[in-house]
């Protein structure tokens, strides 16, 4: 996945990358359909073939953050690809830092890269300034239909019927835990807040450490409101829907568990994100995504973990799902062959030689089980896929995602109290985004 709060600096020490804005949640749900599609599970991938690669001709220039692990990854890619294309020549150009602002700086002087990625909490606000390509015709031509991928990860980059990109992968969020607190909380992970809150205390009770690290974030308050039953736009994306009861809820409780000492932050205790509290033993639970297991394999090999579904909230289980896709720069001059390389990389051949690294799902149902095959100790975050709602933020949703992060930072520094950090988030909503009538 790419650099984003949705890792809550979580994945700054994958990909350096900076906190970067965003903000609205569209209500979409990763519902059981949409991880129920049809598939034929493949033991080899299908041969990736083009129509449109047999007359695409000269270099495409391809943007994406890039840690030394998926370095490698799209070197395989690209060499593949240049095996069987050798017409075709992509200047791959990672981005170690602030890759949401280059790629904006980019396109605003008008030298954007053929390809770069986006993130689904920020398409809207690429879609709706007509600075990405729309695929359709590709796809037609190359016969690629859009139900090999999840449905939520195509309806996140589809705007007014048109599509922008092609998934690369996604991931909810879950628990990440030592295995060891069990013994201590009764032998399960929690199933829910009333859970999760004794849980907490009877770990602080027993051994005087902080068990949870969290990020004071969007992306992770998202979680608590969602579990609650909110969100910030109504189902339809017609009217904001965050000025709720769930919202008071959600803030009461999150801020209630950090308030009470039961959460600590990252820099609480020293840590530069939740993960890296786990791995250096700061910490022994985090709600965190797939891009924790090649962290951990890397900073704290040996490391015993547990994964579990996040503990339900009063109106059930809820969790964000984050996704990023391969878009074309609408400014490309070699769009064809821009092509080329979005629908391989995409494809169930290209896919496939990224899904080993493990920072994420695969985007494609028949590669379920591949992936399951590999990572079975992760299957209750496939399992999140039934009730996930997708981080689909709105038009003007990078300053809301700056906005709020702040109210909420001010909140955990008891710098405002619930009720006014609520209001300012309702106020930020009305201010800095626009809803599409």
């Amino acid at each position: 996945m790419s650099d984003s709060p949705r890792h809550s600096l979580s994945r700054r020490s994958i990909v350096r990358s900076a906190l970067a804005g965003g903000a609205v949640m569209a209500s979409t749900t990763w519902g059981t359909s949409a991880f129920a599609q049809d598939a034929t599970p493949s033991a080899s991938p299908v041969a990736f073939t083009s129509t449109i690669a047999e007359r695409a001709t000269g270099e495409v220039r391809f943007n994406a953050p890039s840690s030394p692990a998926e370095q490698g990854v799209i070197d395989q890619q690209l060499a593949n690809l240049a095996e069987k294309f050798p017409n075709i020549t992509v200047k791959f150009e990672p981005v170690a830092a602030e890759y949401l602002t280059k790629i904006q700086t980019d396109i605003a002087a008008g030298n954007a890269a053929d390809i770069f990625m986006v993130q689904n909490e920020y398409a809207q606000d690429f879609m709706s300034r007509n600075v990405l390509l729309p695929i359709d015709d590709y796809l037609a031509e190359d016969g690629v239909n859009t139900d090999e991928f999840y449905t939520p990860l195509i309806n996140a980059y589809t705007w007014q019927d048109k599509l922008y990109g092609l998934p690369k992968d996604w991931s909810p969020l879950g628990a990440v835990y030592d295995p060891a607190i069990l013994e201590t909380i009764g032998g399960s992970f929690p199933a829910d807040w009333d859970a999760l809150r004794t849980a907490l205390q009877t770990l602080k009770d027993a051994n005087g450490q902080t068990a949870l690290s969290m990020t004071p974030e969007l992306p992770r308050f998202i979680l608590f409101l969602y579990q609650a039953g909110g969100s910030i736009l109504n189902e339809d994306e017609t009217a904001l829907a965050i000025d709720s009861d769930a919202t008071t809820q959600a803030l009461d409780y999150f801020y209630g568990l950090y308030k009470d000492g039961l959460i600590s932050t990252p820099a609480d205790i020293g840590a530069d994100w939740p993960g890296d509290a786990f791995a250096k033993g700061l910490s022994s639970m985090v709600f965190e995504g797939n891009w924790m297991f090649p962290f951990l394999d890397e900073n704290a090999p040996g490391k015993e973990y547990a994964v579990a579904e996040l503990p339900a909230g009063p109106a059930g289980k809820g969790t964000p799902a984050f996704t990023q896709a391969f878009s074309i720069f609408a400014g490309s001059k070699n769009p064809e062959a821009a092509w080329v390389v979005v629908n391989y990389l995409s494809s169930q051949e290209g896919t496939s030689l990224a899904a080993p690294l493990g920072l994420a799902i695969p985007p494609r149902p028949d590669l379920e089980s591949q992936y399951l095959e590999m990572f079975p100790q992760r299957k209750p975050f496939l399992d999140a896929g039934q009730y996930a709602t997708a981080a689909q933020y709105g038009v003007g949703g990078q300053k809301f995602m700056t906005d709020t992060n702040a109210i909420l930072q001010a909140l955990f520094a008891d710098q405002v109290d619930v009720e006014t950090a609520k209001q300012q988030i309702v106020d930020a909503a009305n201010s800095d985004i626009t809803v599409e009538s």
